[in-house]
């Protein structure tokens, strides 16, 4: 049976498989929820302030939400609520919403993989091997199944950046390009990861810089797709720490001085924010600059404390196994158990950041330049920036581990399964 056959009934089985799934996450107690009698989603049950800008999208009102009172167009990047909201218009059935949502990025990771095996001749048993791998730890699972939160989309598109990456085919900086486009509208914290790797790869290739060049002409056309939106809507062009206009608010939370007291046990959602009059604001921006100021001010006092979260931070990247962001009872009482998936993802970021630092210095000390090491590092490093600025719970570490399963796989492959 030719490849090409052999990859076309395990796509049939991978969607069926996908499908499987989602029947069983939809009926899942926390996510039932989300469903009417007529198993049609329920748009306000949306979390983390998808669930009016979803609404206005599907009636026609436009990308808005309020917020304090006013109305906001840059609380969110656009990504995941275009796509809950383009398949709602389709059927509102939740379980048409999770199958299709899931079979288009679970099918961008079975491709890119498919592309890598191809290219490198790598047979369908190691193809279903490092498949099954991607999909197999529950946590991890569990990020990519879900339509809450835009980390679903990430934990989705970076294993496949970085297989493509790894990928020895000029044919790759297209869909590299069509990924990093996506991964900017998608999540803030993909910022620096979007703006630094396109220049990495032009410097890093040796292929035709009209072939590199793409994904710096992607990310371009990002910024000024959003930027334009942002600047028609409120008058301001939306491009780093402005890139929403609810950062300076997000990063209020980090930025108390109780901030450890509640961080990583207990859900940062709990730490009160500096109450506002909302009269004395005309538009988002003018709220903006209200907490941008506050945040200078506790940075100009409390420059020591907030290094010393900051070191919590990186401490929760790179080892912590107990659930986080816990919501106490009544009584004030929560848990933080280990939780098995942590342990494995531990082991396997660890891991793999500390063969890769060894082997980028084996090659350093002999002259040589460990280019796929350089990416993962990169890759790492340009996506905890944010994360540490900020804060970092475990689903916002799912694709960075996924990367770096993707990265040990690629490494052993030759020596494993090279057949």
């Amino acid at each position: 049976m030719e490849r090409k056959t052999k990859i076309k009934i395990t796509y049939i089985l991978f969607s069926i498989t996908i499908f499987i799934l989602c029947l069983i996450y939809a009926n899942l107690n926390q996510v039932n929820s989300l469903m009417d009698e007529n198993n049609n989603i329920i748009f306000s049950k949306l979390q983390f302030d998808h669930s009016e800008l979803v609404t206005n999208l599907f009636y026609g009102d436009g990308y808005y939400q309020y917020r304090h009172g006013i109305k906001y167009y840059l609380s969110k990047m656009p990504v995941l609520p275009l796509i809950i909201t383009g398949l709602a218009l389709i059927s509102k059935n939740l379980y048409f919403i999770y199958f299709f949502k899931n079979l288009i990025l679970f099918s961008i990771i079975f491709f890119s993989l498919n592309f890598y095996c191809e290219k490198h001749n790598k047979s369908i048993i190691f193809f279903l091997f490092f498949l099954i791998s991607i999909f197999s730890i529950p946590h991890n699972l569990h990020v990519k199944l879900n339509i809450h939160f835009a980390d679903t989309i990430v934990a989705c598109l970076l294993p496949s950046l970085f297989l493509l990456i790894s990928t020895e085919n000029k044919k790759k900086y297209i869909y590299i390009s069509l990924i990093l486009f996506v991964l900017y509208l998608t999540k803030t914290s993909m910022f620096f990861l979007c703006l630094v790797l396109p220049l990495i790869i032009l410097f890093l290739e040796n292929d035709k810089i009209s072939k590199k060049i793409f994904p710096i002409v992607a990310i371009m056309l990002a910024i000024v797709v959003w930027g334009s939106f942002g600047y028609v809507k409120t008058g301001v062009f939306p491009f780093g720490s402005k890139i929403l206009s609810v950062n300076s608010e997000g990063m209020s939370i980090a930025l108390k001085d109780d901030f450890h007291k509640y961080y990583p046990k207990k859900s940062v959602d709990l730490i009160k924010l500096n109450k506002i009059e909302t009269n004395n604001f005309k538009n988002e921006w003018e709220v903006y600059e209200y907490y941008k100021l506050s945040n200078d001010n506790y940075l100009k006092h409390n420059l020591t404390r907030y290094i010393k979260d900051s070191l919590i931070k990186i401490k929760v990247i790179l080892f912590n196994i107990r659930k986080d962001s816990a919501f106490p009872d009544n009584e004030g009482n929560f848990e933080n158990p280990v939780k098995f998936s942590f342990i494995i993802n531990k082991i396997i970021f660890n891991f793999s950041l500390l063969v890769a630092i060894a082997v980028f210095y084996k090659n350093i000390r002999n002259f040589k330049l460990a280019k796929l090491e350089v990416y993962l590092i990169s890759i790492i490093g340009l996506n905890s920036l944010p994360l540490v600025a900020g804060w970092a719970t475990a689903k916002h570490l799912t694709g960075m581990t996924l990367i770096c399963l993707v990265y040990l796989f690629v490494k052993l492959n030759n020596k494993y399964f090279n057949y």
